[in-house]
């Protein structure tokens, strides 16, 4: 009987070898904070690699999977870093959504933006035409920080929110253009306004487009995704 090569069933040096890939492309986001600290890890899992006695044509034909996962994750690793650092330092290159996501999961820097009322009621704080909302009243959303981060030489400018059950999310406004990535996600229409909802692990983010800008909402995915695309439409009218 012949056996293909992905029929092969992965030994415990292949699923550790996914697993430090998996391990990198989640470090991505979580030490986004301190990009040397990402540098580093990166260097290692090189010098580990060059370290390692050469393998046979044998090896690589069977193996080959998990090794060019693990590199794959180290490269694409590389690349949030440069994203959220500013790409190759042109200022005209846009951010991706991936680095978007990846700002509005920082933590807060600063404390929320005062109230500002208003009806809806919103924050002092704003991107362009686009203030923040002050969420608290209606939804149960209370305002708890907010940061300021740099994305490919564009400012992201994040609030964050939490509710009585302890849940949180940002909410980010990029300054400049909306960007032309088609978003990742279910499309959804709400009152004539498109909407993109995307799971991933333990997040949920939506995007959209308001008043010329790209805004995004990440959360914990125990939040029903319905109950985000209400806080986001409630903003886009």
């Amino acid at each position: 009987m012949t056996h293909h090569e992905d029929d092969i069933p992965l030994s415990d040096e292949e699923r550790e070898l996914a697993k430090r890939g998996e391990a990198l492309i989640a470090a991505a986001v979580s030490e986004t904070e301190a990009p040397q600290s990402l540098r580093e890890s990166i260097e290692r899992e090189r010098q580990r690699a060059q370290s390692a006695p050469a393998p046979r044509v044998s090896f690589w034909r069977r193996h080959g999977r998990a090794l060019a996962g693990a590199g794959a994750a180290i490269v694409v690793l590389a690349g949030v870093v440069l994203a959220l650092q500013g790409g190759s330092g042109s200022e005209e290159s846009a951010p991706s959504l991936a680095a978007l996501e990846a700002a509005t999961e920082l933590r807060a820097t600063q404390p929320a933006p005062a109230r500002a009322g208003g009806d809806p009621p919103v924050l002092q704080m704003r991107v362009g035409p686009i203030s923040f909302p002050d969420w608290e009243k209606k939804f149960g959303w209370e305002a708890v920080g907010s940061r300021e981060a740099e994305v490919s030489g564009r400012t992201v400018k994040t609030v964050y929110y939490r509710n009585p059950d302890g849940a949180q999310l940002g909410y980010s406004v990029l300054t400049g253009d909306p960007l032309r990535e088609h978003p990742p996600g279910r499309r959804v229409i709400r009152e004539g306004n498109t909407y993109h909802v995307a799971q991933a692990g333990k997040h949920t983010l939506v995007t959209w487009t308001q008043q010329g800008h790209t805004c995004a909402i990440v959360a914990s995915a125990t939040v029903p995704p319905a109950r985000l695309l209400d806080l986001a439409a409630s903003r886009n009218v």
